[in-house]
């Protein structure tokens, strides 16, 4: 597992596995499975995925694999740890998380496997920030037109509500650690609470207090990429304990917080 860098919302993994289970609360996870094939679950949802189709999984809800006859397979995956992925694919503003969807998260798309594998290999060797910043855009933008659906009409947006969420948004990014009361973010917003919660569930899928613990677990993947001890991690991101930051933290990307930080290359 590394960054690349200059690329602080993008986390890349490679290596063999028999089983994963993440929540990708606000987080984008796309790969291409090698060697051995894998099932995939979501929901209700039961695919099969063979090697070198492409996965698309939007943060819509928890997913999981697992090896078929206990055969490991290998992958290249990608982390985006981003509320929008249109800010990565677009010159426009950033949509907000869970606006871009994929309803067919397995993809037989040759060109576009390939072209994920080049951009996973460029982003692990040495290159210009500008270089990955383009291949990164360049790849989410032919994704998304080829295969992506917007969760809402654009025309159907109210600007007040996407203004109050993107505050809203921004101040749960802002102050991960802080203790914040439902009257403190919908004051920083602009709206009414209850309002707000409404506007949190329709746009993100996601109650505001899910949006705050994927912040915090974002913060700690910082912490502990650089090595800081687990109880002072979960001091530093607002967990109570390092028990609490343990069970949130496995949950979002199928590994604790130790193992995490092992298996974490600078």
């Amino acid at each position: 597992m590394w960054r690349p860098a200059d690329q602080d919302r993008v986390l890349l993994m490679a290596g063999r596995t028999a089983s994963y289970a993440v929540d990708p609360r606000g987080e984008y996870v796309f790969g291409v499975v090698a060697d051995q094939p894998m099932r995939s679950r979501r929901r209700r949802e039961r695919r099969l995925v063979e090697p070198g189709q492409l996965v698309a999984w939007d943060p819509s809800g928890a997913h999981a694999g697992a090896a078929i006859d206990g055969r490991p397979w290998s992958a290249r995956l990608m982390v985006l740890e981003t509320a929008g992925l249109g800010a990565l694919a677009d010159d426009s503003e950033s949509l907000p998380v869970g606006e871009v969807a994929f309803p067919d998260p397995v993809l037989s798309d040759v060109a576009l496997s390939r072209e994920f594998l080049d951009l996973h290999i460029a982003m692990e060797n040495p290159s210009t920030r500008l270089e990955r910043d383009e291949r990164l855009a360049v790849w989410l933008r032919t994704l998304i037109e080829r295969t992506a659906v917007p969760r809402r009409p654009k025309t159907s947006i109210n600007p007040h509500d996407d203004r109050a969420l993107r505050l809203a948004c921004d101040f749960l990014g802002d102050h991960p650690a802080r203790n914040i009361g439902l009257d403190e973010l919908a004051a920083a917003a602009g709206i009414g609470k209850f309002r707000l919660i409404r506007l949190f569930r329709q746009r993100t899928g996601l109650p505001p207090h899910a949006l705050q613990v994927a912040h915090r677990i974002r913060r700690a993947r910082r912490l502990l990429e650089a090595g800081d001890p687990i109880a002072e991690v979960a001091a530093a991101t607002g967990f109570s304990d390092q028990s609490h930051l343990h069970r949130h933290f496995q949950r979002s990307l199928g590994l604790t917080p130790g193992a995490y930080r092992n298996h974490f290359r600078p």
